[in-house]
């Protein structure tokens, strides 16, 4: 019989180093990849509805997100109940680090555990404007949504599971900042004439 070679070993989930490898990569990471459970990434770029990057926070337990109204859009599969894949890329490397299986859960407006993750989120939220009532608003027209991983690790498929952001209406407040000590105007001419 022959030995098995390093490519025929078969994957196991480590749960306790799986947790601990969400949670580390979730921290570090400002983007995840959400799409429906139980399609490999080739099927899941083929259809129009995943994978999809988010922006997210990690908060107690769970990559927690803020969509709807001004906020990031979410495809119609990711409401509450629904078991989604959330893919992590590496920081380092770019590409996918580990996935895992969630149910998306609702945060329920007005409750504690809403505020808190209200804050967390408005913590990481870039270019709100000044004095924005983003509570209110959020309560309004937006959702809070948990994904708590269930159990460890998916097996990896060999695809990347990454996706461009769909287009949405949220756009960077005012001009675009002013480069301060930049190139010279001199010197980026003759850059240009040299090219």
């Amino acid at each position: 019989m022959p030995e098995k070679t390093a490519s025929q070993t078969p994957w196991v989930p480590e749960p306790d180093f799986d947790a601990a490898l969400i949670e580390e990569a979730a921290k570090k990471s400002g983007l995840v990849w959400l799409s429906p459970a139980g399609l490999s990434a080739k099927a899941a770029a083929a259809r129009p509805g995943g994978p999809q990057a988010v922006w997210h926070v990690w908060h107690e337990g769970a990559v927690t997100i803020v969509a709807g109204g001004a906020e990031q859009p979410l495809p119609l599969w990711a409401v509450p109940g629904r078991v989604v894949e959330v893919a992590i890329r590496s920081k380092d490397q770019g590409g996918r680090l580990i996935s895992f299986l969630s149910q998306v859960e609702l945060v329920v407006p007005g409750t504690p555990e809403w505020g808190a993750a209200a804050e967390a989120l408005h913590a990481e939220r870039l270019n709100l404007a000044e004095g924005d009532q983003y509570q209110q608003r959020w309560a309004a027209e937006s959702a809070l949504l948990r994904m708590p991983p269930l159990g460890g690790a998916v097996a990896p498929d060999g695809g990347s599971g990454a996706a461009r952001p769909l287009p949405t209406p949220a756009t960077t407040l005012g001009r675009m900042p002013r480069m301060i000590g930049g190139v010279p105007r001199e010197q980026e001419k003759k850059t240009r004439t040299k090219k």
